[in-house]
């Protein structure tokens, strides 16, 4: 059933085709950044959308980018639609019906400006030295801004290429993208037995460097707690996931007070269970209480982590439906140069230096904070 339409467009063409922006990169400051541009959204109503309204739909899908007022005003303006028709705002989605947005002004947050480094690359695969502050694959925050994305753009990478294992932003080191939709070579970077709730023995080994806060415990150490990942980190909760994470301290340096120690396991995982031992990755604002507290009494501007209590139209790098007679906040922002990031807190002592396989093995360098007289 086509849904109820409101008003004609009046003034409006016919919509265009969906296309993809093409991005302006530029660097500035050690970062580099992505010149705002529009977009048009497309999707498709799940079945969770059924019976909802739109800006209900919006508003709980996502709770960052805005709320029902905000969805409810770009309706009414004819920049939400329905099966490419405007609607009311109290009007219920049914099954098979589409969503269309197609005046969002977007921004996307900069990322440090240092090179992708590509460890070996074929047809089929690319290894890379992914650096810290740089997102793996496109999120609600970026796009173009993003390892896969740019090495499309600067290495040519053909869009078969998809994650075989992912890092968070804040982590470095090695990153697989291969042509998945190959049987064989999906079945060589992510063997069968792989799942780690299948009981079978792991035949694909990652290994992590990190450097936490205080004195490790000079012998392994192995962690067994299980996990239970909620809004965005990861608890250590009896109902969780089990899990097993071994440390291993490389070197303890009393001046720093700060230890050096490999690990394998999950980056998450890691990050919680290094926590849990009362030696959180020194510089690790989601799990170290003390570094965050100290971050944020003395930070200036913005940090990489965007919490749900700041309100949407706050928000600094949300999608935001604006109009002539409404400018965009983070256009001014930036116009005054009143926000500006630092690279710095763009990262945690935390990379992926080995990803082995049954017949392949990467390894990445030593990260330069290794050295116990770096100090951030």
């Amino acid at each position: 059933m086509s849904p109820k339409v409101v008003r004609a467009r009046k003034g409006r063409a016919a919509l265009p085709p969906l296309e993809t922006p093409t991005p302006e990169y530029y660097f500035e400051n050690g970062l580099r950044k992505v010149k705002p541009y529009r977009q048009t959204y497309l999707a498709h109503a799940k079945q969770r959308w059924i019976k909802r309204t739109v800006p209900e739909v919006f508003a709980s899908e996502m709770p960052r980018r805005c709320t029902e007022s905000m969805i409810m005003e770009a309706m009414k303006r004819g920049d939400i639609l329905v099966n490419d028709a405007v609607v009311s705002t109290d009007y219920v989605l049914k099954g098979g019906e589409s969503l269309r947005s197609v005046n969002c002004h977007r921004h996307e947050p900069p990322v440090p400006d240092t090179p992708i480094r590509i460890i070996e690359q074929t047809k089929d695969y690319i290894v890379f030295d992914k650096p810290h502050g740089i997102t793996v694959h496109p999120n609600e925050l970026s796009f173009f801004n993003t390892a896969l994305e740019i090495l499309r753009r600067d290495h040519d990478i053909p869009s078969y290429m998809h994650a075989i294992n992912r890092l968070d932003a804040v982590t470095s080191g090695v990153v697989i993208f291969a042509n998945v939709s190959d049987t064989a070579v999906r079945e060589r970077f992510q063997p069968p037995n792989t799942d780690p709730d299948s009981g079978s023995e792991a035949t694909v080994h990652k290994e992590y460097v990190c450097r936490v806060v205080g004195e490790f415990p000079e012998n392994p150490v192995v962690v067994t707690e299980p996990i239970l990942q909620s809004g965005g980190k990861v608890c250590v909760d009896p109902t969780g996931k089990p899990s097993e994470t071994r440390f291993e301290r490389t070197w303890y340096d009393a001046d720093s007070n700060t230890s050096l120690v490999r690990s394998t396991g999950r980056q998450h995982q890691i990050r919680l269970h290094a926590a849990h031992l009362k030696h959180p990755i020194v510089n690790d604002k989601l799990y170290n209480s003390a570094y965050r507290l100290s971050v944020d009494s003395t930070a200036n501007g913005e940090t990489r982590f965007y919490p749900k209590e700041i309100p949407p139209e706050s928000q600094p790098y949300m999608p935001y439906y604006i109009t002539p007679n409404t400018p965009c906040h983070k256009c001014k922002e930036e116009q005054e140069g009143s926000s500006i990031s630092n690279p710095k807190e763009m990262k945690i002592w935390l990379r992926a230096i080995r990803y082995q396989g049954p017949d392949w093995k990467f390894e990445v360098d030593m990260p330069d904070w290794a050295d116990p007289k770096v100090l951030e």
